[in-house]
């Protein structure tokens, strides 16, 4: 037997979908203390109990990060299994969300697709390698990481690189349907502040109206920048986009307001940088302003989004490769590379010089849904290509 078929011989189905249905069933949303604690002391317990190095890290209000590792004989290349164990919350679900109920091929729950499945088939990849007596080249190592999804900066992957981690290469298990994602945007939250001069409403020409002057701003934005985003266009995840989400402003019908913000959602695509991002408004501000000197208002990035860059690697790179090697072999058709329009904290790696690509079982359409399920056959697929890709990576 080849090293391949005894590995593979390790991936059991019914085992990476009990897996998926332990870690579905431990709620791992924010609002709940700890947030991801219990279900990192679940994945170090389940490694721990395979023979494998395991260990929590509390990184912040006692919310804990999990790293595994096993190591290789030294000299070869290192392969990252990374995934967050959070989730969005169960609000206005349409199914029991912690259930973890089986039916018809699927696994239905909050975290089923976004991204415990994933994480289910990491575990479930490395523990095959264990159990086979696999002796690498190189180490392959899992993270599994909080506040992906909460109301923070994914302050788990930042975590890990800050602490400084050195891996080769790594893959992130987001739902891809099996498809590899090479590439995504980057997403940058900005706030406009718009300031006035206060009047009585009767007699509003002794003001200066915020509200009229951010209409001008976002009506510039609209008819200006916005064709150029189009324009522009990645072969994998196609233009920028600009997204106007909220406005406020203003007291009352008969005072001239003298302040309104406005905030946007900007969608950045490799080759683009943040400092062009911002220039780009800061010139509309500008140019308006020079038209009107009365327009006053200033740029304020949101630390939701701190980081969150674009991600991108070669298509020809040797993880691509190895992931199309082992999806040809395990799906029976031609490997897809693409780019995905969300986010992953695939980014924080990628900027630190680790070579990253997304690859999951789940469709990204099941996440945060009202009915959240991941196929059972894609779960068992995505665990042996996962193996597999490790075994080419690090041999």
């Amino acid at each position: 037997m080849d090293l391949q078929q005894r590995v593979l011989q390790e991936i059991k189905r019914e085992e990476v979908v009990a897996l998926t249905q332990e870690l579905v069933r431990i709620p791992s949303y924010y609002g709940v203390p700890g947030v991801e604690t219990k279900v990192a002391r679940f994945i170090a317990d389940f490694l721990q109990r395979e023979g494998i190095t395991a260990a929590t890290e509390e990184i912040f209000e006692e919310r804990s990060n999990v790293y595994a590792a096993l190591p290789g004989k030294a000299g070869g290349r290192s392969l990252l299994f990374c995934g967050h164990i959070d989730t969005v919350p169960p609000h206005n679900m349409e199914i029991e969300p912690f259930e973890a109920y089986l039916a018809e091929g699927k696994i239905y729950g909050r975290g089923a697709a976004d991204m415990k499945g994933g994480v289910a088939a990491m575990l479930v990849a490395m523990a095959a390698l264990k159990r086979a007596g696999v002796q690498l080249s190189g180490d392959v190592r899992f993270a599994g990481v909080v506040g992906e999804e909460s109301p923070n900066t994914s302050e788990g992957a930042r975590a890990l690189v800050e602490k400084g981690i050195k891996t080769d290469m790594a893959i992130i298990g987001e739902a891809t349907n099996l498809e590899i994602a090479a590439a995504h945007k980057g997403m940058e939250w900005l706030k406009i502040e718009v300031r006035g001069k206060a009047a009585h409403g009767s007699v509003p020409q002794n003001g200066i109206n915020a509200i009229s002057k951010a209409a001008k701003i976002i009506q510039a934005i609209e008819t200006g920048v916005v064709p150029r985003l189009k324009q522009r266009i990645h072969p994998l995840v196609g233009s920028p986009t600009i997204n106007i989400g909220r406005i406020e402003g203003g007291v009352l019908n008969n005072i001239v307001p003298d302040s309104c913000w406005f905030s946007l959602d900007r969608r950045w695509i490799p080759g683009e940088t943040l400092e062009e991002v911002l220039s780009e408004l800061q010139a509309v501000i500008d140019g308006l302003h020079a038209e009107d000197p009365e327009l006053e208002a200033k740029i304020i990035q949101q630390p939701e989004t701190l980081g969150r860059g674009p991600m991108e690697i070669e298509s020809d790179h040797p993880l691509v490769l190895a992931l199309g090697h082992a999806v040809r072999q395990q799906l029976g058709k031609e490997p897809v590379v693409k780019g995905v329009v969300y986010w992953t904290d695939g980014a924080h790696l990628s900027r630190a010089g680790i070579p990253t690509v997304v690859f999951g079982p789940g469709d990204i359409a099941q996440a945060h849904a009202a009915v959240e399920f991941v196929e059972t056959e894609q779960l068992f697929k995505a665990a042996q290509i996962y193996a597999l890709t490790a075994l080419e990576v690090c041999s």
